[in-house]
């Protein structure tokens, strides 16, 4: 490949890494991503004073509970927790397994409680050999439980980007949440196709493009995701031109915002001669049609970020006199960079904040569409003045973020992805 398809790759494995994010937050409210953040939280807040001081009460509570009454092992589990907390593995583990030798017959949280433990200090085939410990029967409690189990192991082996390790869990996962028809399923699809995405990526690092190939088809075979479609046809683009052009046009029914259209056009022109050669006349004519019309596309609905320009005008930051309520006035200009008019363009504004350390917000303050046919932003001029207001009380979440950034965003179809076209930080 050539420095701009390396680019261009490289730009789709960044769409690639937000996407997979995306679907794992959606099917489980709580991607690796947030679940590692979970887990630094975690650590912040057993450490303080405050904190360890309750948990040693209740440790304290529950030694002398345990010690009252020695056959109840949900005491020893509510131990194992709290020493987890603690990071006092080592009790941990004991109370685990002091749990597991009371429970009887049916009672699974004790080996799970001590399988994920081993997860946690990294001891993954000790992990798993608690679990095969449990019954097989279709106890739809009991599956879901294995099904978590596997799900936090391919978790842990990811972070450790061990993906051919975490693909197989999260396979495991799958039977289990399948076998229940669990809505958990869809979070064991997301955990696959990101690996099977990452795997793609450090063959394609290798120059072993048909183990690149082979790595992202596999993950179609779970869920048919647009980002997958266009990687495919970025790296079919020099090998087979029908292949291509298959998975670009899935990629354009799906979400065409993530396609560079000159990349298509390529594939669609490599098309055109492969079929010339082959003597194939009105395929050939098929796809010179179909060229023109992505032309009009083009022209029509798509952009890129030196295409939209915005020029600010005016941006204050107030508050009132008793700093309880602040207002946010931005005015701007928009710049059409492009070599076509404007007919239509969807302008966002954004703010993006920080809710805590390594906690991002997004909130929306501003939508509008501009233009239209009879009265468009020609190309190479600039707008008129616009502006907007935001206002919000102290009582909101904005009110202790430390830093704030105002994000805009543009594109030509309402339908279609809003590229950044411009960022700038608030100064409080």
């Amino acid at each position: 490949m050539d420095k701009k398809e390396l680019l261009e790759y490289a730009r789709t494995v960044v769409i690639a890494l937000i996407v997979a994010l995306v679907l794992a937050g959606v099917a489980t409210g709580c991607s690796k991503v947030i679940a590692e953040h979970h887990s630094k939280m975690l650590a912040r807040i057993s450490n303080t004073t405050k904190d360890n001081e309750l948990i040693g009460y209740l440790i304290t509570k529950y030694l002398r509970e345990a010690s009252q009454n020695p056959g109840d092992y949900t005491i020893n589990v509510r131990l194992g927790g709290l020493y987890e907390l603690l990071f006092s593995y080592k009790q941990a583990e004991e109370q685990y397994k002091t749990a597991i030798s009371k429970s009887p017959y049916g009672v699974y949280s004790p080996f799970f409680g001590l399988a994920n433990l081993y997860i946690k200090a990294g001891k993954y085939k000790k992990a798993l050999a608690v679990v095969k410990k449990l019954d097989n029967k279709d106890y739809k409690p009991l599956l879901i439980a294995k099904g978590d189990f596997y799900m936090n192991l391919g978790d842990a082996l990811w972070q450790n980007s061990k993906y051919l390790d975490a693909v197989r869990q999260y396979k495991v996962a799958f039977f289990y949440y399948k076998k229940v028809d669990s809505n958990k399923k869809d979070t064991a699809i997301a955990g696959i196709i990101d690996c099977y995405n990452k795997i793609a990526d450090e063959y394609y690092k290798k120059h072993k493009i048909e183990k690149s190939i082979e790595s992202l088809e596999t993950a179609l075979l779970y869920k048919e995701v647009p980002f997958i479609y266009y990687k495919l046809a970025i790296l079919y683009k020099d090998y087979d031109p029908v292949a291509a052009n298959k998975y670009m046009e899935k990629t354009y029914k799906t979400d065409p915002g993530i396609i560079n259209f000159d990349i298509y056009e390529e594939i669609l022109l490599k098309l055109i001669n492969y079929y010339y050669q082959r003597n194939m006349d009105i395929e050939k004519e098929l796809y010179q049609h179909k060229l023109k019309s992505i032309h009009t596309f083009q022209k029509r609905y798509v952009i890129t970020e030196k295409d939209v320009g915005i020029n600010i005008v005016d941006l204050r930051y107030k508050s009132n006199f008793f700093d309880t309520k602040y207002k946010i006035g931005v005015k701007f200009k928009i710049e059409n960079n492009s070599k076509y008019d404007f007919n239509s363009l969807f302008v966002i504004a954004k703010l993006h904040y920080d809710k805590g350390e390594e906690n991002l917000e997004d909130r929306e303050i501003f939508s509008r569409r501009f233009y239209s046919k009879k009265k468009p932003l020609k190309s190479r001029t600039e707008s008129p003045e616009y502006k907007f207001v935001y206002e919000y009380a102290d009582k909101d979440e904005l009110f202790s973020a430390q830093k704030i950034r105002l994000d805009f965003y543009a594109g030509k179809k309402e339908n279609m992805r809003k590229i950044p076209v411009y960022s700038i930080d608030i100064k409080k």
